[in-house]
């Protein structure tokens, strides 16, 4: 039995919600480049100097600041009336690094589906919400996901897979499914110039922003639905790389089937994916679990299951679930590792059998 009294929940709750206040304000700040503003002060600013360097109005940075210090994210004297953000807080709040600031962005573009989330826990509510209404969330993830991998992180992922690093300093086909803005497969492009890479999305205009930003010889890009790849792929990759996709995909056995067919008998696939459970009491330890499942309660499920029969995994399917679908599906030496300064993240790798 737990010890916990009515009092003790109380208290929890006050900094549940006080904490959501802040997360509120930190996507504010990070929105308007406040953040960025005050990192590269040589020294402490009024609020009209902050709002001056920022271009904004300085009685709603007056205000946005006073959240932020009694928030604890900010400094400031009262004596001079200026603030600071301490050097050993600037990392997680400056925009050019995936960090907690950033995540409060995210939280905060789901707040404007609030209403139709709840609108699909009505029974007689609508089944899903269309990935249209996701385009600014969308927009932010794209951003978000830029700031995933370095190059020695994506060595480190692609070291876990026993021979691949070798095949890929060789040459060989790679295939990124669902590949955003182009990021991931872009590295790896520059990481290894001897093999050839293709990145698809569903989306026109992620296709448009990969293609722009990414102009090696070895990567092109191509509009493709991961349930219908091309026909003529059978076989053809040695490699496919697939980044938090999977979960949200309404026919998500139908896609692993897609890659299962193009991969070449003996071909690797890299499933990276939430570091979580199957079960909720299993992720109670979990750092952050929560937010996995707040994401996917507003993004993951409703998007799936705006299509007829769609399975909606949610992003908090859990490794136990995920490897059970790829054994089933016919791949072999299912394994699971963890990705070097990715807490939150895992890495599945499996084979399709040789003889295939």
């Amino acid at each position: 039995m737990s010890s916990e009294t009515e009092d003790d929940f109380n208290s929890y709750m006050k900094t549940v919600v006080m904490n959501g206040c802040t997360a509120l304000a930190v996507s504010i700040g990070s929105h308007m480049g406040l953040f960025d503003i005050m990192a590269a002060m040589d020294e402490p600013m009024t609020s009209q100097q902050i709002a001056d360097a920022a271009g904004l109005k300085e009685r709603y940075v007056r205000e946005w600041l006073g959240a932020m210090v009694t928030g604890t994210i900010v400094n400031t004297d009262p004596n001079s009336e200026k603030f600071v953000i301490p050097k050993h807080r600037q990392k997680e709040l400056v925009s050019t690094r995936k960090n907690q600031a950033g995540l409060a962005r995210g939280l905060t573009s789901l707040y404007r589906l609030q209403d139709d989330v709840m609108d699909c826990f009505r029974k007689e509510g609508p089944s899903g919400i269309p990935h249209s209404k996701y385009e600014y969330h969308y927009r932010w993830l794209a951003s978000f996901k830029k700031n995933d991998y370095d190059d020695t992180k994506m060595r480190a992922l692609i070291g876990q897979v026993s021979g691949l690093e070798k095949v890929l300093g060789a040459g060989i086909h790679v295939c990124d499914v669902g590949c955003n803005t182009g990021y991931h497969v872009g590295m790896l492009a520059k990481l290894f110039p001897s093999s050839q890479f293709v990145g698809v999305d569903i989306s026109e205009s992620a296709i448009a922003e990969a293609q722009k930003n990414n102009q090696s010889v070895n990567t092109t890009f191509e509009t493709q639905d991961a349930y219908n790849l091309s026909s003529d792929w059978s076989d053809k990759f040695f490699y496919v790389y697939v980044s938090k996709v999977i979960h949200d995909l309404a026919y998500s056995e139908k896609a692993l089937v897609e890659i299962y067919r193009i991969l070449k008998p003996g071909g690797f696939l890299s499933l990276v994916e939430v570091n979580v459970h199957s079960k909720p009491n299993e992720n109670l330890s979990i750092p952050n679990a929560q937010s996995h499942y707040v994401f996917s309660l507003c993004h993951c499920v409703p998007s799936a299951l705006n299509y007829p029969g769609g399975n909606a995994l949610g992003s908090c399917w859990g490794r136990e679930a995920a490897t059970s679908m790829l054994k089933d599906i016919g791949f072999d030496c299912v394994q699971v590792f963890e990705i070097p300064n990715q807490p939150e993240e895992i890495h599945i790798s499996a084979q399709k059998p040789q003889g295939i």
